[in-house]
């Protein structure tokens, strides 16, 4: 039976300011190609950025600028934004490692390929280092320039596939020798990476007995290792003339199949307000409701991720009762609501005949 959320995902960009996150999220989200030159320069916004695009049938809400706490709570995963050009802070770095002691799901894309300064090699060799604790970073493209040495597309070091935008429309070719030669050393580290934490036997022979795994084998691995948590991707993105992005597709390909959906995500630990113990709720909105605080205005305005259950016109808070004016619904749940007084950052939400708080958000 496919799970009622399914067909969402929640996920947050974080990154150092400047990185590319406004570029990349509006990149996302189909933003006109127009528009997109001026946000590259004004990337130092500080404003909650909300928005959804639906790629392949699945509904994906996108999350920029908001409380880091917030985002590590509602996010079913995260994107680290890095630009090749301007390298990691410290507190992305913390960030990171953050993510690694709690297991939240990530993937890595290196952005401003575009730029003249730009070494996707060298980022990645830095991003190995100063990320050396947890799970495997597996580099799967590797940049593609035309004759004028300007960003054309990328090759899958997984299919050998070459993603092309230097025509109107993208288009996905086959590598011809002189690429697959290129990328000779390159593919066999993904694959010698990708065996080493993979449960796939079938692999794991292949390598060992010196063959080459077949490109379903390797694509069937990684995404398993992603969405297991044991290795997290890393993939490009970059800008080309007449504002096409580079790489847009292959991401969003990536979150739909290589970043888990809300069925595989632990429920938070709640309690009632007295402190007792309940049992584990279910993500499922036929659940009792338990929801979560992602980021509050004064105005009464609250972005709110719903963890089960359904909203309801009067509901509980850790601070009491209020009431909802008003829904906009971002994706099942996910949504913004306006109440009859401000909501704080992080209070959990629930009915009144069932009143509950979340002591622990497992991810």
């Amino acid at each position: 039976m496919t799970h009622p959320w399914s067909n969402e995902r929640i996920i947050g960009l974080v990154g150092p300011k400047g990185s590319g996150k406004t570029f990349l999220l509006n990149a996302l989200l189909g933003t006109d190609p127009e528009d997109l030159e001026r946000l590259l320069q004004e990337d130092s916004q500080d404003d909650p950025s909300v928005g959804v695009v639906t790629w392949r049938d699945i509904d994906i809400a996108l999350l920029d600028n908001l409380d880091q706490e917030a985002l590590l709570h509602a996010a079913d995963a995260l994107i680290f934004v890095i630009a090749s050009s301007d390298g990691v802070d410290a507190q992305t770095a913390d960030l990171w490692q953050r993510c690694v002691d709690e297991e939240i799901p990530r993937l890595v894309v290196i952005t401003k390929l575009d730029d003249a300064r730009a070494d996707m090699d060298e980022t990645v060799a830095v991003l190995r280092r100063l990320f050396s604790e947890g799970p495997e970073l597996i580099r799967l493209t590797m940049p593609v320039l035309d004759d004028d040495e300007n960003l054309a597309g990328f090759i899958d070091l997984a299919t050998t596939e070459i993603w092309d935008w230097t025509t109107p429309d993208l288009s996905i070719v086959n590598s011809d020798p002189e690429h697959v030669a290129l990328i000779a050393d390159a593919r066999e580290e993904l694959i010698a990476d990708i065996a080493m934490i993979s449960e796939s036997d079938g692999l794991t022979s292949s390598v060992v007995m010196g063959m080459q795994p077949s490109i379903e084998t390797i694509i069937d691995a990684l995404e398993e290792a992603s969405i297991g948590g044991y290795a997290q991707l890393i993939v490009g993105h970059g800008l080309r003339e007449n504002d096409i992005t580079v790489g847009t597709e292959l991401i969003l390909d990536l979150i739909v199949d290589a970043l888990p959906d809300p069925s595989l995500r632990l429920t938070p630990v709640v309690a009632s307000p007295d402190g007792s113990a309940q049992l584990p709720i279910d993500a499922d909105p036929k659940s009792p409701l338990v929801a979560e605080v992602i980021h509050a205005d004064m105005d009464s305005l609250s972005l709110v991720r719903i963890y089960s259950g359904e909203l309801r016109k009067q509901l509980h808070t850790n601070n009491g009762l209020v009431e909802i004016q008003e829904i906009t619904e971002i994706t099942n749940n996910l949504v913004w609501i306006s109440t009859d007084r401000p909501l704080k950052q992080l209070a959990t939400i629930s009915l009144p005949s069932k009143p509950l708080i979340i002591q622990d958000v497992n991810v």
